[in-house]
């Protein structure tokens, strides 16, 4: 027997109020309207659309490292924005690109719909933290734990075929989704274990620290980026250019 509350349930809107977002980018659609993706305390990514945002006076609601509080209602990817009311942080300019590379990174490889309140709460730290320049170990440590919670980084403790312990006075190398494997100091991009260790415990003093961190997590993003461009990123690189 058919039940005639089906159809009714199957077509009722979902509406969410009052939650916690940051904007991670947005672009600009038909005449007057924007695409939004928002990174949400409770559903993740989700993206949506503000229609007739681009005549609202009130644009300070739709630029990014801003604390907002969004509605929205929709049953499909794509929800409709029917709310929003922001607070900008006290972030510093310098700070910008590296947080807006930050904003790439987080859109580009957390799947729409998928709560994930450690990287959330972990994004939210390095913002309240942004009102000082964002350094380099800072960055690198961001990218270490986006990775590791995302599932995509081995425990950089441990050697990757033995299961033992990182030791000092050995050399290894970095295979992408394994992680460190012991190998002869003079083998191609060998690096000290007490290098390796200094990483592991989260200390950035030495450039060669530094220097790891960058290199096997660049490796590592852009694997798992399948080959998707980050625009912030050339940007940088561009700036560096003409320095």
């Amino acid at each position: 027997m058919n039940n005639p509350w089906r159809h009714s349930v199957t077509l009722m809107e979902t509406r969410v109020t009052d939650q916690i977002s940051f904007l991670l980018r947005r672009r600009d659609w038909q005449n007057t309207s924007l695409i939004l993706d928002f990174f949400t305390r409770d559903y993740g990514c989700i993206r949506a659309i503000a229609k007739g945002a681009r005549r609202n006076p009130a644009k300070a609601s739709y630029q990014p490292f801003v604390m907002s509080s969004i509605n929205w209602s929709g049953r499909h990817e794509l929800k409709t924005l029917t709310a929003i009311e922001g607070q900008a942080l006290p972030v510093d300019e310098g700070n910008y690109l590296p947080l807006l590379y930050v904003n790439e990174l987080i859109a580009a490889l957390l799947p729409q719909g998928e709560p994930n309140p450690q990287v959330f709460n972990s994004y939210l730290s390095l913002l309240q933290r942004s009102i000082e320049v964002i350094d380099e170990a800072s960055l690198r440590k961001f990218e270490l734990e986006l990775m590791q919670l995302l599932g995509y980084f081995p425990d950089v403790f441990l050697e990757a075929t033995t299961g033992g312990v990182i030791r000092d006075n050995l050399h290894y190398q970095f295979v992408i989704n394994r992680g460190f494997v012991a190998c002869p100091e003079s083998a191609r991009d060998s690096v000290s274990g007490q290098v390796v260790i200094d990483w592991a415990e989260g200390n950035y003093q030495l450039e060669s620290v530094l220097r790891l961190a960058k290199s096997v997590l660049r490796s590592t993003i852009d694997f798992n980026l399948h080959g998707k461009a980050l625009k912030s990123r050339n940007v940088y690189l561009e700036m560096m250019r003409r320095k």
